[in-house]
């Protein structure tokens, strides 16, 4: 899994904000009809799309044989496009993740799907995706040319994604949905996800200097590695009116000291999904027993639904209103309703009771303050 950060911009010259204006832009192409004999009119036309690296590729039409390589594209293009058929290849990572996902469960088709389109390193395993016959590629754009070039001298056609910020989410989505033929569900996404992104707003200033500290470990089980002032989760804290207090780590993520824990002394302590660690790992460890978050009970395993809620994904509005809950101690009051309703927007199906506690780590978590009801 790529580190959740900062990514690197366009190519000179070409601004951000008219590579997401070009990812809406979708240019039809004539056909050339000219002394050919009567036929029905094609139901779909020829489409020119801007990725998000700034560069612009071409499908006869809306693709509907996808192959991604980055690990969060998989369960996106699936609910831009309001259902699993078109993912026909994806990377082992994104495999192994959706097996243990609400996702996995509720298509369990897509636990089928090759996965051997690209190594850990994503330099894409050209025999493997031809023999998919894709009509479009997802693969990164912010790393070196030596995982794009191979693909295009193949005659693949690619479609370059940065991530790590909410732009860079908002801009996915709506790639996705030009690409997939389905911006309606693409701009409904982004749409909802600005929305929410207000509402959570205007909780944060009530809080004044009370703001608590809050620290995401994404690792914590053999090492103990926090998301840094350049991560998406940094982002997140704020959102929600926390203070991250690895801020001043001007990276994505980095591995700590349990000194450096010590002295931080956070108020609540998210535990990442990207190892086994639980609230119990941390609660049974001495050496942080005078942590405040470990000494009243406020540590929390972060969600998993269709895809983690740690990293950016279409679920990140839920992974919001989570954390608010926990910051200003109200519970969550109809986030469970709230899950249900997006999941069958986003994946057809809502879960049941027992799915929500899973998804919500409700076993996980029952051990920490607050969690007998979150939610409810």
């Amino acid at each position: 899994m790529r580190p959740m950060g900062r990514q690197l911009r366009p190519p000179s010259g070409v601004s951000r904000r008219s590579v997401l204006r070009g990812a809406l832009a979708v240019t039809a192409l004539p056909a050339l009809a000219a002394c050919a004999p009567a036929a029905p009119a094609p139901d779909t036309a020829a489409l020119t799309v801007t990725d998000l690296a700034g560069q612009t590729l071409t499908l006869d039409g809306p693709a509907r044989r996808v192959v991604t390589i980055p690990l969060p594209a998989a369960s996106m293009v699936v609910a831009v496009h309001g259902g699993p058929d078109v993912l026909v290849g994806m990377n082992a990572a994104s495999l192994a993740a959706m097996r243990s996902s609400y996702l996995g469960a509720v298509h369990p088709q897509l636990l089928a799907l090759p996965s051997d389109v690209a190594g850990s390193d994503f330099a894409p395993s050209i025999e493997s995706i031809l023999r998919l016959s894709p009509d479009v590629v997802i693969q990164w754009g912010n790393r070196s040319s030596g995982i794009i070039e191979p693909l295009r001298n193949a005659g693949l056609r690619v479609a370059q994604l940065t991530y790590g910020t909410q732009e860079d989410l908002e801009g996915a989505a709506l790639l996705y949905g030009r690409l997939l033929g389905r911006q309606d569900r693409a701009e409904r996404m982004v749409t909802g996800m600005r929305e929410r992104l207000r509402a959570v707003r205007t909780q944060t200033p009530g809080l004044a200097a009370a703001r608590p500290k809050v620290l995401y470990l994404r690792m914590a089980e053999r090492s103990l590695t926090v998301g840094g002032g350049a991560s998406y989760n940094h982002f997140v804290i704020d959102l929600a009116g926390g203070v991250n207090p690895a801020a001043d780590i001007p990276a994505e993520q980095a591995e700590v000291d349990l000194e450096r824990i010590l002295a931080w002394d956070p108020d609540i302590i998210l535990v990442g999904t990207f190892d086994a660690a639980t609230p119990a790992t941390l609660y049974a460890n001495p050496a942080l027993a005078g942590v405040r978050a470990v000494r009243e009970r406020r540590v929390y395993k972060v969600p998993v639904g269709g895809y983690r809620w740690d990293p950016p994904s279409q679920e990140s509005p839920l992974m919001w209103r989570w954390l608010a809950g926990l910051v200003h101690g109200t519970g969550a009051p109809g986030l469970r309703a709230e899950v249900v309703a997006e999941y069958e927007f986003l994946y057809g199906r809502g879960p049941t009771e027992a799915q929500l506690d899973t998804i919500l780590q409700t076993v996980p978590n029952a051990g920490s303050a607050g969690y007998a009801n979150f939610g409810r």
